[in-house]
């Protein structure tokens, strides 16, 4: 090997090798600008078949995607009249089939894999009568060998509900959890008739109603100015209210206010004072109770049973009220006999029209 430096100072080599290394770099530099555009072009490759796997749903443009939605009802903690919501506590298992998510053959070795939800196509589900619910669980989902899609959550809190009172507080409602894909329609997306609802209804925490489960109904969620269709499924809870909290705290005390008024009857017409400070006591006592019981009545523009009831009893005092300020007028008019008369009629009267606004209350 020979080495000179130039008049430059540059050190130079006269060995053969050298020629050759020039040409390895040569080739090297070459072969790092083939593979890295290469690698730069699989890595989008696989990138766009990832975004498509997630944006179109399975067997695009084929059969609809059936999804099969299974509810387990922990808990009911509160039905508020006045709102017209109700509180749940509900884990959800939602499932379907991705076959572009399947391992060959070979690899199918029963291991269960565990995908973010926004890295695999999910079917948009929405509860439309969600008022406040929040999931509990991790947003992801577990995948088997064979590209079946599973998702787990929990949920709690408010959905509403179109609460018909006009039997309150004899009445049965019917608690919706109303669910819909958003995004699919029903050629896209079908919901399963294999889909259920299960609970241990006796466990439930809200006090004064009975639970049953009913079969899932299955429909379409359509909102016409839009001209958008949507599958749709809804659960429902059948809640049956017990009465027997109202009949204690507000078909007793109203019944003893409006039998405080009928004493009034029992007094000679002559005695005018007792009869009209029993009549005006038990108007009073009717209005204080009437505010007070008002505030846990549903507020609606239709009359209820229990709003029947209430406007009955009113009327019954004050037509005791009438009775007795005429009878004591008559009374004292010299008309003595007329007032005892009225007052025998009025006492039996009395008594009856009350029965028929009980049972009007209770059976119309």
């Amino acid at each position: 090997m020979y080495v000179y430096a130039d008049k430059n100072l540059n050190w130079r080599s006269t060995h053969p090798s050298s020629t050759c290394c020039k040409k390895l770099i040569g080739l090297a530099a070459m072969l790092v600008a083939t593979i890295f555009p290469s690698a730069s072009l699989s890595a989008q490759e696989i990138d766009s078949a990832n975004a498509q796997r997630v944006a179109e749903r399975p067997n695009a443009g084929g059969a609809s995607t059936e999804v099969t939605v299974n509810v387990y009802l922990i808990d009911i903690d509160e039905i508020d009249d006045v709102s017209k919501r109700f509180n749940v506590d509900v884990f959800v298992n939602i499932a379907w089939q991705d076959p572009r998510l399947a391992l060959p053959e070979t690899k199918q070795d029963g291991q269960i894999r565990l995908f973010p939800m926004s890295a695999v196509w999910n079917p948009r589900g929405m509860i439309v009568n969600d008022r406040g619910l929040s999931p509990k669980l991790p947003l992801v989902v577990n995948v088997d060998a064979q590209g079946n899609v599973v998702y787990r959550q929990r949920f709690s809190g408010e959905l509403a509900v179109d609460l018909d009172l006009k039997d309150f507080p004899f009445d049965t409602q019917y608690l919706p959890i109303d669910v819909i894909s958003y995004q699919y329609s029903p050629d896209e997306v079908r919901f399963s008739p294999n889909s259920t609802i299960a609970a241990d209804v006796e466990a439930f925490s809200v006090e004064g109603w009975s639970f049953s489960l009913l079969e899932p109904n299955f429909g379409e969620f359509s909102v016409p100015a839009a001209g958008v269709v949507r599958p749709r499924m809804t659960f429902v809870i059948e809640a049956q209210r017990n009465a027997q909290y109202y009949l204690v705290t507000m078909f007793l005390p109203m019944s003893l206010i409006v039998f405080m008024s009928w004493t009034a009857f029992w007094i000679q017409p002559n005695v005018v004072p007792p009869r009209i400070a029993i009549s005006t006591a038990s108007i009073f006592s009717l209005i204080a109770f009437g505010f007070s019981i008002r505030l846990s009545l549903p507020r609606v523009s239709y009359v209820t049973r229990a709003d029947l009831f209430v406007i009955g009893c009113t009327l019954l005092v004050f037509l005791a009220l009438g009775a007795a300020v005429i009878g004591s007028r008559w009374a004292s008019a010299d008309k003595l006999e007329q007032a005892i008369r009225l007052n025998a009629i009025t006492r039996w009267v009395y008594v009856a029209l009350f029965f028929a606004v009980a049972a009007a209350a209770v059976t119309i």
